[in-house]
C-alpha cells in the first residue's frame, strides 16, 4: 500500500538543498537579544555566508525613551521584527530583554500600572513552553541552522487597576490585535519566520499515522502492536472489521495548552466505546512521542479540553475515573483528581476519591454520584477523521475494470486525496495522490501519485506510482516529463509504449566516511560518473519545472 510521507508543508518554500537546516533538532544555542537601555538600542545583523554569497552588514535601531521603553511601532532584534498595527501607533511601549520582546499599554504604564499586553518569546530550547506562560506560535529558521521556537507570552496577573473589574478599552483593543502581530512577524535579514510552523498536527505526526496504516494493512497481532508502542486494541480492530480504516480515526487537539497540537487515535465504530482514545501522542523536543495507551478495560477519553479521563475497571466490584494532564514537552502525566467504586477494599463503604492516584480517601455515596455525574459531563467529543484519508487507495490491488473513465476514479477517492490531469510526451494521464498540501505559491502540491492512462481501446490502465522525497520537492512537469526529486536524486518520468518509465535518474550515494559516488541511470542502464554535474543540472531543470496543481477531494 502506498503511504504518505508528507513533511511540513510550511517548509516547502525552503530550497531542497537547504532542507537539512529546517529539519535540525532543537539547537543548543540561546538567542542573545539586546538589553533595554535609556538610549537608542542597536542590533547588528552580522555578515553571513548564504549560498556562497556574503551579505552586507546592516544596523537596525530601536528608539528608547529615558525609562528604557522602546517607542517605535516596529521593533527589531537580531532574529525577528514585529510591527504594531498603525491604528495603535503611539499607544504602546516595548522592551527587548534577553530572549523576549514585551509590549505594553502606554497609557497604563504612564499611569503607574504594569500594562503588559503580550510578549514574544524566542528560544532554541523547547522547554520554554513547558508549564510557563507561553504558547508556541511558530518558528524562526536562523541562517546558522538553529531553529528557534517563537511563543506568545501572557500576563500572569492583572495589569491595570485591580479595583476595576474590566480591562481598560485600550488594553482590550491591543490584546485583540495580538494575533495579527504574530501573523506578521518577519525574520531579520536572512532569518526566516514561519507562522504556525511546528504547531500543526498534520505536519508533526504523519509518520505516526503511517505506522497505524502499516499495522492494520499487515495484520499485526497484539504483541507486535505493543512492541511498536501502540494499543493492542488495534490488532483486534484489524482482525474483526471488514473496513478497519473506517472505524479507526485520528484527531488533533492542543490538550496540554502549549500551542502545539497533540494526536489522538480513537474509535469511530458507533458502538458504546465510540470516542474512546486508543493512543495519545505529543511532541518532545519536536519529535512525535507516545504518551499513553488505552485498552478495553483501561479506557481514555478527552476531558474538558485540557486533560484526559481514564475510565478503568478492576472487575465486577471495582471501577473508577481519574483525570490526568500531560505536561508540555514531556511524557509525564499528572493526576488531578479521581473517584472509584471499590468494594474489594471496603464492601460497606466502597466510594473513594484521590488527588494523586495513590492515596484514596473514603467519601459518601451521595458525593460520589454527584462527582461522577460532573465528570461525565466534562467528557470532550473529539472529531475523529477516518484513517481512509491516510491509507488512500492501493490501485495496484484494485480491479481496474470497474473504472470506465478517469471521472469514475476521481469519484471513488477518499476525502483529502487529490487528483490532476497532465500530459506526458503527448499521453494524457491522470495523477491521483494520497494527500496534498499548500506549497505557499498558489498550488495544491503532492509528493506521491498513482498514474493512469487510457489504452488504445479506451480502457483505463493503472501504470504505477511515483514518489518524491518530501514536500520541499513536489511533483512537477517540464518538457513533457514528470519530475520527482529528493535531497540526493532527480528522476524524469514519462510514458512510453503504454508503460510508466523512469527515463533518466541522477543520484548520489555516500559511504560510511561521507564520500560521495555519483550515478546516472538511463534506458535501464546504471553508470557511475565522475562528479555531480549531471545531478546538479537536473536539479536546475527541476527548479524551473511547473509544480503540478492538484485538486483536493473534500468531505
Amino acid at each position: 500500500m502506498k503511504k504518505r510521507n508528507l513533511m511540513n508543508g510550511n517548509l516547502a518554500i525552503i530550497p531542497a538543498i537547504g532542507m537539512a537546516i529546517a529539519l535540525t533538532a532543537c539547537g543548543s544555542e540561546v538567542a542573545t537579544e539586546p538589553e533595554s537601555a535609556g538610549e537608542a538600542q542597536q542590533v547588528e545583523t552580522t555578515e553571513s555566508e548564504v549560498a556562497g554569497e556574503k551579505k552586507d552588514e546592516t544596523i537596525v535601531e530601536n528608539t528608547a525613551n529615558a525609562e528604557g521603553y522602546i517607542t517605535d511601532s516596529v521593533i527589531t532584534t537580531d532574529l525577528i521584527q514585529i510591527t504594531i498595527p498603525d491604528e495603535f501607533k503611539d499607544m504602546t511601549y516595548a522592551k527587548v530583554e534577553d530572549d523576549r520582546i514585551s509590549v505594553y499599554d502606554k497609557a497604563l504604564v504612564d499611569a503607574g500600572w504594569p500594562g503588559l499586553v503580550f510578549e514574544v518569546g524566542l528560544s532554541s530550547d523547547c522547554n520554554i513552553f513547558a508549564g510557563g506562560m507561553f504558547t508556541k506560535v511558530g518558528e524562526v529558521f536562523a541562517t546558522d541552522g538553529t531553529i528557534y521556537n517563537v511563543g506568545r507570552g501572557y500576563a500572569s496577573e492583572v495589569q491595570w487597576d485591580y479595583n476595576e473589574p474590566e480591562a481598560p478599552e485600550s488594553y482590550t483593543k491591543l490584546e485583540d490585535a495580538t494575533e495579527s502581530v504574530f501573523e506578521n512577524i518577519t525574520g531579520t535579514g536572512d532569518n526566516l519566520f514561519v507562522y504556525k510552523a511546528g504547531t500543526k498536527g498534520e505536519d508533526l505526526y504523519f509518520t505516526v499515522l503511517d505506522k497505524y496504516v502499516t499495522a492494520i494493512s499487515e495484520g499485526w497481532d497484539a504483541n507486535k502492536c505493543e512492541e511498536e508502542g501502540i494499543s493492542p486494541e488495534i490488532a483486534a480492530i484489524a482482525a474483526n472489521n471488514e473496513k478497519p480504516f473506517e472505524v479507526l480515526g485520528y484527531a488533533y487537539a492542543d490538550m496540554n495548552c502549549d500551542g502545539i497540537e497533540d494526536l489522538f487515535i480513537g474509535d469511530m465504530s458507533g458502538s458504546e466505546i465510540d470516542g474512546m482514545v486508543y493512543d495519545v501522542y505529543s511532541t518532545v523536543d519536536r519529535v512525535a512521542t507516545h504518551i499513553v495507551t488505552g485498552t478495553a478495560r483501561d479506557r481514555y477519553y478527552a476531558y474538558g479540553g485540557y486533560a484526559l479521563l481514564n475510565e478503568f475497571s478492576g472487575g465486577a466490584m471495582e471501577n473508577g475515573s481519574v483525570v490526568w494532564i500531560f505536561e508540555p514537552n514531556s511524557t509525564d502525566m499528572v493526576c488531578q483528581l479521581g473517584y472509584k467504586y471499590d468494594a474489594y477494599t471496603d464492601e460497606k463503604n466502597p466510594w473513594f476519591s484521590t488527588y494523586d492516584n495513590e492515596e484514596w480517601t473514603p467519601m459518601s455515596e451521595e458525593d460520589y454520584k454527584a462527582e461522577m455525574e460532573r465528570i461525565e459531563g466534562q467528557k470532550t467529543a473529539l472529531k475523529f477523521t477516518p484513517f481512509t484519508t491516510v491509507s488512500g487507495i492501493d490501485f495496484s490491488k484494485e480491479d481496474m475494470s470497474k473504472y470506465a473513465t478517469f471521472t469514475e476514479i476521481v469519484d471513488s477517492l477518499y476525502p483529502n486525496m487529490a487528483y490532476a490531469n497532465v500530459t506526458l510526451d503527448e499521453t494524457d494521464v491522470l495523477l491521483v495522490a494520497n494527500g496534498s498540501y499548500d506549497n505557499l505559491d498558489g498550488n495544491e502540491a503532492a509528493i506521491d501519485s498513482s498514474v493512469f492512462m487510457y489504452d488504445k481501446d479506451g480502457n483505463v490502465v493503472f501504470l504505477g506510482t511515483v514518489q518524491s522525497g518530501g514536500t520541499a520537492n513536489p511533483l512537477a512537469v517540464k518538457d513533457g516529463k514528470l519530475l520527482t526529486a529528493g535531497h540526493h536524486f532527480v528522476t524524469k518520468n514519462t510514458v512510453k509504449d503504454g508503460k510508466l518509465v523512469a527515463e533518466e535518474t541522477a543520484y548520489e550515494e555516500f559511504d560510511t566516511n561521507g564520500n560521495a559516488t555519483y550515478y546516472v541511470e538511463s534506458d535501464g542502464e546504471k553508470n557511475e560518473v565522475e562528479d555531480d554535474k549531471i545531478l546538479q543540472g537536473m536539479f536546475a531543470e527541476y527548479s524551473e519545472a511547473e509544480v503540478v496543481n492538484f485538486q483536493k477531494v473534500m468531505e
